[in-house]
């Protein structure tokens, strides 16, 4: 998802896209249609069907000249599973391909067209494509024609490179890493691991790679445990959540079984002692705040609007600027966050105190996580989902913020070591990094689009796509994933 953004650019700027799709989509719905007889799909046989027709694919795509591992990693995309709704409306073999596959496939195609952009080993690949008859005369000579004028501003060709391998580059850190990750899973007091655990399993999550990966350790520890995973602790940042989350996080990712009853007396227990303790648990301990309401919604416990109107009230003292000072960044917009999220319209002083301190965290240099502290991927994140949430994106255009992330994530990779010494801090920057490319591609806006075009291509190329009326096109075949205005959370 974090190429999305980028292959609008390209299906906005290519004129014979569509003849390319067209090329594409002719020649698969050929092979599909002469390889398999009998194209009924019925409720009970379409997970069988759908197996064979991702197996069938994939040896295709070997045998067109695509790399085979790398094509089953693709295929391990949780896009790519039968939902109850697949099964009411699927009932043919090329309604398969066209509402599960296709788009899919177009995307692998795409990033093969990125690649060869960029000089990145396809040279082989694209004759064949060639020669299969998936590149036309026409969309040969407007690729070459964009290869060149990107060949003339070599810090944007070295930007859209080194933008495009960061998939390539964490799937291989990880994959490297396999063995160590798992045996996280083995350290002595595991509770205090589930932390730095969580922040890797998402991480794993963002990249479809939960497949490659053994978690029955960390499962058996999370059902047979509770007692140990289940506590509160202090110092909770939004960088190292709440135990307690991470373990229903993980349990309800993971598919174990848990004890619901126990976890909500907990819940429920807490938040009684939250109330007695704090006169405003939101704005005095945000981030446990934040995390036991994201507890609750995953345990489906749902509180009376007494319940919440005694996490969220506020005396006005609280929103001064000199106490808004001391909050970090990714706590202001947390607080934001949660507000919209439950639909509180009564606090528009209060909100607008909240923007303003934001703001002053917005600088040249990147976004800071204090008025005069570092800059954080973290405050990153969630200064762009602030903007998103309150519609004022075009408030950052001036702010070459990807430069920053990109050069981020390189760095934390270099470093990164999973260990028993595994550091927080530099798992967390590197998911939020990850998290604020998503932004980037899924907020299909026009703001966000410029961002990336300016920053991944020569000005020309900037410069077409900024006059174009039209930035998100009915015609474009890819997914176009979505991402929740309140929770922030994908939408597939």
């Amino acid at each position: 998802m974090i190429l999305q953004g980028l292959f609008n650019i390209l299906d906005l700027y290519f004129k014979e896209i569509d003849l390319f799709y067209n090329n594409i989509d002719q020649y698969f719905r050929d092979k599909i249609n002469s390889f398999f007889l009998e194209s009924l799909i019925t409720k009970s046989n379409i997970n069988q069907k759908f197996e064979e027709l991702t197996r069938y694919l994939i040896q295709l795509f070997a045998d067109i000249g695509f790399d085979k591992f790398e094509i089953e990693n693709d295929f391990l995309d949780p896009f790519l599973e039968i939902y109850d709704k697949d099964r009411e409306e699927i009932t043919s073999i090329i309604e398969l391909y066209d509402k599960k596959l296709a788009p899919f496939i177009y995307e692998i195609f795409l990033e093969t067209i990125v690649d060869y952009l960029i000089d990145i080993k396809v040279a082989p690949l694209m004759l064949k494509l060639k020669s299969e008859g998936f590149l036309s005369i026409e969309f040969i000579m407007e690729l070459r024609n964009l290869k060149d004028l990107i060949e003339t501003t070599p810090e944007k060709r070295e930007n859209l490179k080194k933008y495009i391998q960061i998939r390539g580059k964490i799937i291989d850190k990880f994959q490297k890493n396999k063995k160590k990750i798992e045996s996280l899973e083995d350290l002595q007091e595991p509770e205090f691991k589930l932390q730095i655990l969580y922040l890797i399993y998402r991480i794993i999550d963002f990249f479809n790679l939960q497949k490659m990966f053994d978690f029955s350790h960390i499962k058996s520890y999370l059902e047979e445990k509770v007692d140990e995973w289940l506590v509160d602790v202090p110092l909770v940042t939004l960088k190292n959540p709440d135990i307690y989350y991470c373990g229903i996080y993980l349990s309800k990712h993971l598919n174990t079984n848990l004890d619901e009853k126990k976890i909500t007396d907990f819940l429920l227990d807490l938040f009684e002692e939250a109330i007695d303790r704090y006169d405003s648990p939101l704005i005095e301990a945000t981030d446990g705040a934040y995390y036991f309401l994201k507890s609750t919604e995953l345990m489906k416990l749902w509180l009376s609007f007494e319940q919440i109107n005694n996490i969220i009230k506020a005396d006005p003292k609280f929103f001064e600027a000199s106490y808004l000072k001391t909050l970090e960044t990714s706590q202001l917009v947390v607080i934001l966050k949660l507000y919209y999220h439950l639909g509180v319209s009564r606090l528009e002083q209060k909100i607008n105190a909240i923007n303003e301190e934001i703001a002053l965290r917005i600088t040249p240099e990147g976004i800071k996580q204090f008025r005069d502290g570092f800059v954080s991927s973290e405050a990153t994140y969630y200064v762009i989902f602030s903007h998103y949430m309150n519609n004022s994106l075009d408030k950052l255009k001036d702010f070459d913020l990807l430069k920053n992330i990109v050069s981020r994530i390189y760095r934390n990779l270099e470093l990164l070591d999973f260990s028993v010494d595994t550091n927080y801090d530099l798992v967390s920057e590197l998911f939020y990094s990850i998290e604020s490319l998503k932004l980037f591609n899924c907020i299909e806006t026009k703001e966000m689009i410029k961002h990336l075009a300016q920053y991944l291509f020569p000005q020309k190329i900037y410069e077409s796509i900024s006059t174009k009326k039209e930035i998100i096109r009915e015609k474009a075949k890819f997914r176009h994933l979505k991402v929740n205005k309140i929770t922030g959370e994908t939408i597939y």
